[in-house]
């Protein structure tokens, strides 16, 4: 009788340490990227001016938690390994548990390569307790890329023409 007792405590004592040490962890329990803000068409290819979405899912949080993202080169002609691009870092509060939505719009003049998003969580002291990190390509555009033809009878100087709308202020004179 006093052993079975005693077996009963100690399945119970684990038991509850089981379900302190599952309910007490705030984590990212994932981390989603999609080229739709409802996260329905998961995806890890974007090209240039389409608009990267991601999902982070915040468990097991009874407080307040920022997630971070950012988006980070690894393969990127012109930038070096683990450079942040530029205007991705955004810090989103959350009161508890719940997803945390992220959106970047991909301009047209981005280059193409490999990039990686971050998503970090941080308590409400500012210490980093979880992350998750997607591998994402982008197919930029090239500058390399043919101009279009005009219409036959359009007077329009070759020589002169561009193919990236974002190089109005470049000349090629």
């Amino acid at each position: 009788m006093n052993n079975k007792l005693q077996a009963f405590a100690a399945i119970g004592a684990l038991f509850a340490l089981a379900l302190a040490c599952n309910m007490s962890t705030a984590n990212l329990s994932s981390l989603k990227t999609s080229k739709d803000k409802e996260g329905k068409q998961e995806s890890t290819a974007f090209k240039a001016g389409d608009t990267i979405y991601g999902n982070a899912v915040v468990a097991n949080s009874m407080s307040k938690v920022t997630v971070k993202y950012k988006l980070v080169a690894d393969d990127v002609p012109g930038m070096k390994k683990g450079d942040t691009v530029k205007g991705s870092e955004v810090s989103i509060d959350l009161p508890s548990s719940g997803t945390a939505n992220y959106s970047l719009p991909i301009p047209s003049g981005a280059p193409s390569g490999k990039f990686t998003l971050v998503a970090d969580m941080h308590d409400e002291a500012g210490e980093r307790k979880d992350g998750k990190t997607v591998n994402i390509t982008i197919e930029g555009s090239s500058a390399t890329t043919p101009a279009a033809k005009p219409p036959a009878g359009d007077d329009v100087d070759d020589a002169n023409s561009t193919t990236d709308a974002n190089d109005d202020d470049k000349s090629d004179n």
